[in-house]
């Protein structure tokens, strides 16, 4: 898997879930111990986060490792799962087609 697949999951999930709980950034920081400006880079993708400071946000945010990653959402949807394996099997050049076109349907979907 692409580092930077991850880190913008990361990322965008650590942003949706603060803004959610209608927190700003700075009040996330204050609640994970973290220094001043790192939400802001974390939500922009300038720094990489540690694993400990990831638990220290997921704490702050009240979000456990399955609701961050939204790991039940596949469990619970057998097709999605299994449609997931197959996708981890391909080669990262065929993932990022995969992922493009699939973008490209749920927008269409969406009406964007």
């Amino acid at each position: 898997m692409d580092n930077k697949i991850l880190q913008e999951y990361i990322s965008k999930r650590i942003r949706l879930l603060r803004l959610e709980r209608g927190m700003t950034q700075e009040q996330l920081e204050e609640k994970a111990d973290l220094g001043t400006n790192y939400v802001y880079k974390l939500e922009n993708q300038s720094t990489n986060i540690k694993v400990k400071t990831l638990e220290k946000v997921m704490k702050a945010l009240e979000v456990d490792f399955e609701g961050f990653f939204d790991i039940s959402l596949i469990e619970e949807n057998s097709d999605l799962s299994d449609l997931m394996m197959q996708i981890k099997e391909l080669s990262s050049g065929q993932q990022d087609r995969i992922i493009n076109a699939l973008s490209v349907i749920i927008g269409e979907i969406k009406g964007k």
